[in-house]
């Protein structure tokens, strides 16, 4: 199913495109109509083209290719686009490229949208999974707040430094134990620390997704979709995230993984639950 609806394209690559339409003038009296929308520019090798205008009747190789009283369509060199419209060639050729930059974005966005229902269940399933991301988040949330800030901190510099940090250095300047150092160096699921699971599912998945869907539905003009094109090229990394950050959070809690806490060393009036 199309949720961007495109219009059809329009390749004028030789004169006898333009003049074969059969809505086609070939002699346009200008004087008698104001109101001229141009349908697509042209732009050929030699000068093949003749200017629909009836007091011009220039030969020239590009120009402006428009429809007029009702579905009545001609052809206008530059000169008399300019004062017809009242735009150059060369403006109305960046709306047109633009307006073929969203299209492409519409086809991008349009295959991507054919898995929509698929993202939403994928995020529900994330969510209500048993020890899943509404377990993690709920798990995390209560774990910040029943800890103290120092061991989170610890917790977090471990978890972007397994190699040079304060907390082993600690450890070996009072010369703990080897099984306290070894505790704490075999400490899993670190990972969820570094990012939240919420915001990845939710905030980085779903939103942007809501998002999309309320401009598809509001069908106003659409200047462009590039973010949205960004957006859908990072989907699947942000769901490859959630659900390492699920795998990471199952080691965090076991019970074996929680006990290695206790070899952190921390000051004197930070207390452990």
């Amino acid at each position: 199913m199309q949720v961007f609806e495109l219009e059809d394209q329009v390749k004028l690559e030789t004169w006898e495109d333009i003049v074969n339409r059969p809505a086609h003038q070939a002699s346009v009296d200008t004087r008698k109509f104001r109101s001229y929308q141009v349908k697509g520019l042209y732009a050929f090798k030699e000068q093949d083209a003749s200017c629909g205008a009836s007091a011009c009747q220039k030969t020239h190789s590009r120009g402006f290719w428009v429809v007029y009283s009702g579905e009545k369509e001609t052809n206008l060199c530059e000169e008399c686009g300019q004062r017809l419209i009242g735009t150059s060639y060369k403006e109305q050729e960046q709306v047109f490229l633009d307006h073929e930059i969203l299209r492409q974005q519409q086809i991008r966005l349009n295959t991507f949208l054919e898995q929509n229902e698929n993202l939403k269940n994928r995020i529900k399933e994330l969510k209500l999974a048993p020890y899943g991301a509404n377990w993690l988040y709920r798990s995390l949330t209560g774990f910040k707040k029943a800890y103290p800030a120092e061991l989170l901190a610890v917790l977090t510099e471990l978890a972007n430094n397994t190699e040079d940090n304060a907390a082993i250095d600690a450890l070996a300047e009072n010369d703990s134990t080897a099984f306290q150092l070894e505790q704490v160096e075999q400490l899993e699921g670190l990972g969820i620390l570094n990012a939240d699971i919420k915001e990845t599912l939710i905030g980085n998945i779903l939103k942007p997704l809501k998002e999309l869907e309320v401009i598809i539905e509001s069908r106003e003009p659409i200047r462009s979709l590039a973010r949205f094109c960004k957006w859908a090229d990072k989907v699947d990394d942000c769901f490859a995230l959630a659900e390492t950050l699920v795998d990471e959070g199952r080691l965090f809690f076991k019970a074996t993984n929680m006990e290695r806490l206790k070899s952190i060393p921390l000051s004197e009036k930070s207390n452990r639950p």
